[in-house]
């Protein structure tokens, strides 16, 4: 594995793990248990995709969203936004965003970027 997918999919776990502990998706001390999830059939879990056929449809899925995970030098928001939303589209879910490393900071430090009309549907569906 290159070090740049290396440090992809070092992203990518640590996302979802975070999201999965705040949501309380995880047992208490997961990382010292033999088994992580709560319930492994949750609908609620996030959980890291895999590359199947030709349509790819993201690296996370964070019910409703598609996550789209990047940990890179340059960053590049509005293609990671169209890709997020390409992928949500092909995945069939509501949602696309982008979760952007923070350079040398903590996942909790990460960004979540999406754009204005998504976040407008995102409003929307809060507030029905």
């Amino acid at each position: 594995m290159t070090t740049a997918k290396a440090k992809g999919t070092a992203w990518e776990s640590a996302v979802r793990d975070f999201l999965n502990e705040e949501l309380g998706q995880y047992v208490a001390d997961w990382r010292k248990a033999d088994y992580r999830w709560k319930d492994p059939h949750d609908p609620g879990n996030v959980n890291r995709q895999v590359q199947a056929g030709s349509a790819d449809v993201g690296d996370l899925h964070a019910r409703p969203f598609v996550l789209e995970a990047k940990a890179e030098r340059s960053i590049r928001l509005a293609e990671y936004v169209r890709q997020a939303n390409r992928e949500a589209a092909a995945a069939g879910f509501d949602f696309g965003a982008a979760v952007v490393k923070a350079p040398r900071r903590s996942v909790r430090d990460g960004y979540v970027v999406m754009d204005l009309a998504t976040f407008a549907r995102v409003l929307a569906a809060l507030r029905e």
